[in-house]
């Protein structure tokens, strides 16, 4: 119960900040984060994750829509319910065909890049507000960036309304100051009450400071929106799937990140179906996109949520103030909510994290720093893209040219261990052992047999037996069985021998169907390298 009125303390005032950064009406946040609750407490596997509207999906969501809308706000709003209409679509689909493991292929260096070139984005959509600036259109020379928007609030701070940047200020103070000191308490909500007041209090607006306005009464109606023209639902496609990939993202990162602290097991399957029914619940209910939050969740677990049932109390505050409590929240000021916005994604930017890569591998930083610029040059929407291409880029590059190793033995053992990592191990006058730490498939192939064969020259010329440990090569594939015959081919021309060590059954069934196994003398499941040695000069000496 108490978790639950904390996290809605918290959603209440983020649902109304983050519809306005979707370019939607208050009440449509209030409506996604009702909504989500509720599906999620019935489809979702973590205890702790709550689910609803957050500020990276609503600013990739009014950029995507916004572009395919093309400025027509009467359509605008049906293309959005349109969207996340799709969005759940897309995550049913992908929990139809158990597509839960493909969010490992985004790496985790990317994701950091991605997030913190998020929070710069979305502090800059929200500059307008906190200064109190009419226009919020881009500066010429960058376009709709995050440059161009720095561009043009820098060439127009003289139109500054000097009252609504104070308010916006205080804001930020007070927010940050709250998160310090005082964590657990609903930080956002107090500084919404407390604007609210002052408001209402003094003549503020009157001076220039704009406030939300009335928000209609009442729970969320069946919304069945126009079905859009070919054409314009092409184009809403790929904006649906570059919202469904982050949506997933979000949650899948803390569902994993609050399943570790805890101990516990969930599915990454089945949240793909949680995540799409909370997104049909949503379009449906005439909200909008919504993902897991870490910000929400770490709130829910810090005030002790332990069950999925925070979620039917947050679903129950929320309804209680979408019946009664709506006509509260009519002088809250536009800039506290850019401030909220502008607090709540600087949890994004990860420092640590940041300075972390640049220390450990350069390359990851890179990585990192690629995706952050991604976003800030080409915008959210296609930021999304940048980061998945690198994310699988890095993979097929790790996969294509794994780690490989020539085989030493521990003196006085039957061990045989990597040389670079246990110099003090020693070879075998006659015998070349090679190892792969990766599977063995077609996008591999050619690099492993080039490796062996140019670390096998490296050798003494009287190499007379190759043993290829196949321990960490759990599966080999066709293309990969092709690429074996030919080498043992190209080794029998010199004179020297192949045999497989460590090799799985069905690795050994590929072996034997290619008839490769019968070329190399037999292979035996799972046989040790000083077994296979042993049985190779058995057979020398009994010829």
């Amino acid at each position: 119960m108490v978790a639950g009125i904390t996290v809605a303390a918290a959603v209440i005032p983020e649902g109304l900040a983050y519809a306005s950064l979707a370019n939607l009406p208050p009440e449509t946040g209030l409506y996604a984060g009702l909504l989500a609750a509720i599906a999620y407490l019935f489809l979702g596997t973590s205890r702790q994750v709550m689910v609803g509207p957050t500020s990276a999906l609503a600013i990739l969501l009014a950029s995507g829509v916004g572009a395919v809308a093309g400025g027509n706000s009467a359509s605008y709003a049906s293309l959005v319910i349109v969207t996340t209409i799709l969005v759940g679509v897309f995550a049913v689909i992908a929990w139809a065909f158990r597509l839960g493991f493909l969010v490992h292929f985004i790496s985790g260096s990317v994701l950091t890049g991605f997030s913190a070139g998020a929070a710069l984005y979305i502090m800059s959509t929200q500059l307008n507000k906190l200064f109190g600036i009419e226009s919020s259109a881009s500066g010429a020379f960058f376009g709709e960036t995050f440059f161009g928007r720095i561009w043009y609030t820098g060439i127009h701070l003289t139109e500054t309304n000097p009252e609504t940047l104070a308010v916006g200020v205080a804001g930020i103070v007070l927010l940050i100051l709250g998160e310090r000191y005082l964590p657990r308490a609903p930080n956002a909500l107090l500084v919404v009450v407390l604007s609210i007041v002052l408001m209402s209090v003094t003549n503020l607006q009157a001076r220039g400071v704009e406030i939300v306005g009335s928000i209609p009464s009442g729970l969320p109606s069946l919304t069945v929106p126009a079905i859009p023209s070919i054409s314009t639902l092409g184009s809403l496609v790929p904006v649906a799937a570059a919202l469904f990939l982050l949506s997933y993202v979000e949650g899948i990162s803390a569902v994993e990140t609050f399943a570790r602290r805890h101990d516990y097991q969930t599915d990454a399957n089945q949240e793909l179906l949680a995540d799409g029914g909370a997104n049909l619940a949503a379009g449906f209910g005439g909200g909008f996109v919504v993902g897991g939050s870490m910000s929400r969740s770490a709130l829910n677990d810090a005030a002790g949520g332990k069950t999925q049932l925070t979620n039917a109390v947050v679903a129950v505050v929320l309804v209680v103030v979408l019946l009664f409590l709506t006509d509260m929240f009519t002088n809250l000021p536009e800039t506290i909510l850019a401030a909220i916005v502008i607090v709540a994604v600087t949890g994004l930017i990860d420092t640590s994290e940041i300075h972390q890569l640049y220390r450990v591998s350069k390359s990851e930083f890179a990585i990192a720093m690629a995706a952050l610029i991604g976003v800030l040059t080409v915008g959210m929407l296609w930021g999304v893209f940048v980061g998945v291409v690198l994310s699988l880029l890095v993979a097929i590059s790790r996969v294509s040219r794994p780690v490989t190793h020539e085989l030493g033995q521990i003196a006085e053992t039957d061990h045989f261990v990597a040389l670079d990592v246990y110099p003090a191990a020693t070879t075998i006058t006659d015998v070349f052992v090679y190892r792969v730490e990766a599977e063995l498939f077609y996008a591999n192939a050619d690099t492993v047999r080039t490796d062996l064969l140019e670390r096998l020259a490296e050798r003494e010329s009287d190499v007379e037996l190759v043993v290829f440990d196949l321990t960490s090569s759990s599966t080999v594939d066709f293309g990969a069985a092709q690429m074996l015959e030919k080498l043992e081919e190209k080794l029998d021309s010199r004179g020297i021998d192949l045999r497989f060590a460590g090799a799985e059954s069905e690795v050994v069934q590929l072996f034997e169907t290619t008839g490769l196994a019968t070329n190399v003398g037999g292979v035996i499941p799972e046989e040790s390298v000083g077994d296979v040695i042993d049985r190779w000069r058995a057979e020398r000496s009994s010829s």
